[in-house]
Parts: C-alpha cells; structure tokens; sequence
C-alpha cells in the first residue's frame, strides 16, 4: 500500500503557486534519455541526472497521481527554477518521507539496530517510505551528509533504479571496477525494468572541510 493522504485536492489550483508548493515532489530521471521531455519542464542536472518536480494531486492504494510542472507553469508562477528547486527542497521529505535502511535489513530481515552495529555491513538503500520514486532521496538536504558522517567514510552511490539509490562506503580495499560491473549488470533488461533504469555512472560522495562535494566516476 502507498497511499499517501498528502494531496492537492483542487486541481484548478495548480495554476497558484502558493497552494502547490506544499505540494512538490521531486524524481530523479536519467538526463540522457529523457531529453525531450526535460525540454518541456524546469530541471536541475546534477552528472547525467536530471530532477524535475511534480505536484501531488491523487493517491491510491497501487500508484500515486502527479501533475508535472512544465515551463510554462513556472512562467505563469513567475519564478524561476532555483526557487522552484528550493522549495521543493523543503516539501519532498514531507510529501515523501525519506528512508535509510541496511540492505539486509530489507532483504533478510536483520534487525536494523543489529545492521547498523556491523562493521561488515556493505550496501545501505536510500529511498522513500513507499518504496517507489525514491532515488530522489539522495538529493535532499542533509541525508547524505548525515550518513557520511554516521557510517564514519565517504561513499559510493550506486543509481540502481529511479526507485532508490544504494550507498557503499568508500575503501582502500573497495574495487570499483568490479562495482561499476554489477551496477551495469543490474541494469541490464534480465534485471531491470528499463522505465525504471536511471544510470549507469557512479557517484562518489565525500565531505572536505564540512563543504559537500560529489564526483562523478565514468565508466
């Protein structure tokens, strides 16, 4: 179930800046091969991804219903897309809660306080608290930073799905080749819904001097 009770209920509101921007979502998209479409609506690219916004109007219990904001929506609301992007900054982690979790917590089970304590621990998902649009999480303020500086190491952001994101802390005995590997053959079509593909680059994340700063590591 993922239903979320968060909406616009007036859809001829949409037009009213101040009555949609408690509303805004944001998703997370691959710039690339979504090209046409970002040359219709407002966008930020961060690497070869690309976040566009939404407006919650409708949820029910298997999908949610968005109405996308397209440039000339932003033109009519007379701002443009930094604040479009700040605001939204604001609204996506109430409209779509943010959630860390242990890989093996979602996958086996473990106990999250027990996964947590693991040296051993490898991947951490980022996504939402319904599992579905949620790798836009890793652009929301603070939820990088905050598990860097809990899991003590930079990191590794693996975009496995426009769902979610994984997090692997960064070592000396880490090989990257062999991650970059598994994040292409989790992309493949035997593993992948290709409408849900995002990207086939990693992300490096890393903080220096408490200023934020990302890589981007092609393959």
């Amino acid at each position: 179930m993922i239903h979320n009770d968060k909406v616009l209920e007036d859809v001829n509101a949409l037009l009213d800046y101040n009555s949609v921007k408690d509303f805004l979502f944001m998703n997370v998209i691959n710039a690339e091969t979504n090209k046409e479409e970002l040359s219709m609506e407002p966008h930020t690219v961060i690497g070869d991804l690309a976040i566009v916004y939404r407006v919650m109007i409708k949820t029910t219990d298997n999908q949610f219903c968005s109405a996308r904001v397209t440039n000339e929506m932003l033109d009519h609301y007379g701002i443009d897309v930094s604040q479009l992007h700040n605001d939204d900054l604001i609204s996506s982690p109430n409209m779509m809660k943010p959630e860390i979790i242990p890989l093996e917590t979602l996958l086996m089970g473990v106990p999250e306080q027990e996964a947590w304590q693991n040296e051993d621990r490898h991947f951490v998902v980022l996504t939402n608290e319904h599992r579905t649009d949620g790798a836009a999480t890793i652009f929301y303020s603070g939820v990088l930073n905050d598990l860097t500086e809990k899991l003590g190491h930079d990191l590794y952001i693996v975009p496995s799905s426009t769902d979610e994101c994984l997090a692997l802390c960064d070592s000396p005995t880490l090989n990257i080749d062999r991650l970059k590997e598994m994040l292409l053959l989790m992309n493949g079509p035997n593993f992948m819904d290709q409408d849900k593909k995002l990207s086939d680059i990693l992300y490096h994340y890393y903080l220096i001097f408490y200023i934020t700063m990302i890589r981007i590591i092609m393959y």
